[in-house]
């Protein structure tokens, strides 16, 4: 996706620049505004703005089902019952939850 497809659909939402590039904690709007100017914006920006507008990736590509980002990063992709991608992200928090359920069963088992 172009940064000008970008700064459109942005528009038609009436999402303020200045406000997103204070979410997206950039000193600077400029910042925001040289990184859409680009031919193709880097995913990883595309993502951090679909988590500062509360927005599925999927509202910024047309042509994809299922995706979810969140203010934790977590990104899913899939259809029917298959799922694509898992980010590195939600991998990392399923890994630290099994550490915390293993945990607890460590102290549930102490205690009896």
């Amino acid at each position: 996706m172009s940064g000008k497809e970008l700064k459109e659909i942005l528009k038609a939402d009436g999402v303020n620049l200045s406000d997103l590039a204070e979410k997206l904690g950039f000193n600077s709007d400029q910042r925001l505004h040289s990184a859409l100017t680009a031919k193709d914006v880097k995913s990883g920006l595309l993502e951090a703005i679909a988590r500062a507008t509360n927005k599925s990736i999927c509202h910024f590509y047309g042509d994809c089902t299922n995706t979810i980002s969140t203010e934790n990063s977590v990104a899913v992709t899939g259809s029917g019952n298959s799922v694509n991608t898992l980010s590195e992200r939600f991998i990392d928090l399923l890994e630290k939850k099994d550490q915390q359920i293993d945990r607890l069963l460590g102290l549930l088992e102490k205690n009896n």
